[in-house]
């Protein structure tokens, strides 16, 4: 196994147990936001608009968590609350992105922001607020804790990569 491995086996154990998909960057040439897999943002992303958007805003928050090297919070440009957390193994560094999620106020306000966004990106309001009540809701407590599985299954399965080395 080897570290790219043993980081994918993290994302797909922490979806596993909370239901959110992170996709990996290895470094600020490869920001392709369209590759996320979670639909409300594919379909979002539809519109090249909304995608130059995203991309900058990964980009952003990659370099943040990147120079910081401590995750970075953020609400994405569709407004969704996302993280950027650093990974570092040896010589070996890059940003896990996690799939958004929304707090109950902003489902409760999808009416709103589903018609901000179709005349923002000319999309049709049914489909982004019909995407945007699919969204996992957390509050912050569950938001913390989440992340706090996700630097935690990182760090375990690095452990594990470590160990077969020294053994290999």
């Amino acid at each position: 196994m080897n570290i790219l491995e043993s980081l994918k086996s993290a994302m797909q154990e922490y979806r596993e147990i909370t239901g959110l998909r992170s996709y990996l960057i290895l470094d600020s040439t490869e920001i392709k936001s369209a590759s996320e897999r979670n639909y409300f943002c594919k379909c979002l992303k539809s519109s090249s608009a909304a995608l130059k958007k995203c991309e900058e805003c990964t980009q952003e928050y990659y370099n943040e968590a990147r120079n910081a090297n401590e995750e970075c919070i953020y609400s994405c440009h569709a407004g969704l609350i996302k993280w950027a957390v650093p990974v570092n193994c040896d010589d070996f560094h890059c940003v896990i992105i996690s799939e958004g999620i929304l707090a109950q106020q902003q489902l409760e306000d999808a009416e709103v922001w589903s018609g901000y966004l179709s005349s923002e990106y000319d999309l049709p309001k049914e489909m982004i607020k019909n995407n945007l009540n699919k969204m996992v809701v957390m509050n912050e407590e569950q938001m913390n804790a989440s992340i706090k599985l996700l630097k935690d299954l990182v760090a375990y399965n690095l452990e594990l990569y470590k160990a077969t080395q020294v053994k290999g």
